[in-house]
Order: C-alpha cells, then structure tokens, then sequence
C-alpha cells in the first residue's frame, strides 16, 4: 500500500503547464483525471510518475521524495499513451522485462488477459496495429501490480467492446489486488462505475475534485416544459441548461430536499442523474462564462 502525495507541483509549458497542483492520492482507491486537450494532464502525470522534474514542488511516495530515487521508482508504473519498446522485442520479452523490474509482476494474468483479447505472445511490439498496441500497454500496467499505476489516457484506439472488458478487468484486478489507480480519461462515462474519486483539471490548475458519491448527491438534471420549468427555478444554482424546442432541461447543483422533489414531481418535472462528463463539461463552461444565460 503507497500514498502519493503532490505538493505544489509547478512546471512551466509553451503549451501543457502545470501550476500549483496539490493533491494526495490516498491507498488502494481508483481516481480519474479529466480536462481537456490543454488542461495539462499529460504533464502533470510526468511529473507525478517522476519522468521530468519540476520547476517547483515535490511529488512524495511514502514520505520519500520520488524524483530520481530508484528504489520508490520501482513501487510505481506509469503507462503514457506513448510509451514504447524497441521494434525487435516481442511481447513475450517485453513480460520479462517487465518482471526484472516490478517485484510483483504477474505473469499468468498478463498472459491470460492477451489471450482473451486474442493477441499473440510471440508478436513483436512494433507489429501490433495501435488497437493492440494500447490493449498489451493497458496489460503492463495492471500485471506490473504496482503500488501506484497510473494510466495516461489508455485504450484511445480500441473499440468500446473492448475497453468495456479491459475496465471490467481492472475492477476485478482491483478488488484482488488493491492499490491506488490513477487514469487519466477521455472516457469517463464509460469508467464511473468503478472509480471513487474524479479531479477536474483546467489549464493546469486542479478545479475540482469529488467523490462518485458527491457527484451523484449533489448534481441533478431537472427536464420539463420550458414555461413550467423556468417557473420553478428561481433562486436555484444552475450550472448547465439543454433546452430542445419546448423543453428544457437544466443541471442544479444542489442536494434536492423530500419537498423539493414532490414540488417538481407535482409539475411533471423529471430528476434524474447527471453523468460525470456533463458535471464537467458545465463546471467548465461556467469557468469559461459560456452558455450560461
């Protein structure tokens, strides 16, 4: 069991910087990271993973300073989109070496989850279609067993079947073998299920951060005619508004009481959850001063 703690993390970017980042992420649970093509992910799961240095800040593992501290390295496995192995090595080598450095790498499941997805051990990396390539890459990091793994946006190229069952995998993988996961997703609808903690990230600043639990408390989408909704509104935090032709539906963010719910249940008005991806894509707008009226 690990704990990672980022503390101050700055690092300056033409295009991807991070700026002030603090956060702990906590033993044996599951966190997504969400932001936009520019919100700095990438480089802020470098910095955590140890790959660059930062220009401020620290990134602790079990009390321990992580940058360039070889045996803390070794509880930790990141898996970046772009991470490779040269063109000659095949995967069966690439399990090895896989094994030489992770004391608790787990041979037979990296060989029984490839054989599920049908992907041939004896392949060189280099010959994979990227499809396979993000599928033996999402593999590494949950046979590696490491006490922290980090995902940076994994399985981009593979069908949704496919990414199903891989996720499907890790939550079982989780519960057997528990640690800290930290995926950073384009997909978080398809994820929601199995994570405890969402960090929205904008322009390299942390915005946000709930549980699954908060986000399901706390958010709700009100549908109904556009008149009679608009009516019963007043006062009310809206964050987000959807409206198609006379009907209009809006996210609130608030923790609906027993008489409010009978209120809007009186006018016909319908509550339900809000995804995750909504919840941010709002947040951002509101940060952006976008599509809110």
């Amino acid at each position: 069991m690990s704990v990672l703690i980022c503390e101050g993390l700055t690092k300056a970017s033409k295009n991807l910087p991070i700026d002030k980042f603090n956060y702990n992420f906590l033993n044996n649970q599951i966190y997504a990271i969400v932001g936009k093509s520019d919100s700095g992910r990438e480089t802020l799961l470098d910095l955590m993973a140890a790959r660059i240095k930062p220009d401020s800040g620290t990134v602790y593992l079990d009390g321990e300073k992580l940058y360039e501290n070889a045996t803390m390295s070794k509880r930790l496995c990141y898996i970046s989109k772009d991470t490779g192995f040269p063109g000659h090595l095949n995967i069966r080598a690439i399990f090895k070496l896989m094994a030489s450095f992770y004391p608790k790498w787990d041979n037979a499941y990296a060989y029984e989850l490839l054989d599920y997805f049908h992907i041939e051990t004896r392949r060189s990396f280099s010959s994979l279609s990227s499809h396979e390539k993000q599928l033996v890459l999402g593999v590494l990091g949950l046979a590696s067993r490491a006490n922290i793994t980090i995902f940076g946006t994994p399985l981009d190229d593979v069908d949704v079947k496919d990414r199903f069952d891989f996720f499907n995998f890790m939550y079982q993988h989780h519960i057997r073998y528990p640690r800290t996961l930290i995926i950073s997703t384009d997909y978080i609808d398809e994820i929601e299920s199995i994570i405890d903690k969402v960090l929205f990230l904008d322009k390299g600043r942390l915005f946000e951060s709930c549980t699954i639990e908060e986000i399901k408390n706390n958010f709700r989408f009100l549908s109904g005619k556009t008149e009679v909704l608009k009516s019963l509104i007043s006062g009310v935090k809206v964050i987000g508004i959807e409206e198609r032709y006379n009907n209009l539906t809006v996210c609130v963010a608030k923790k609906l009481t027993k008489d409010e719910i009978r209120k809007y249940q009186k006018y016909l008005i319908k509550i339900s959850e809000v995804p995750i991806q909504k919840v941010f894509i709002f947040l951002l707008n509101l940060r952006e001063k976008k599509g809110i009226q």
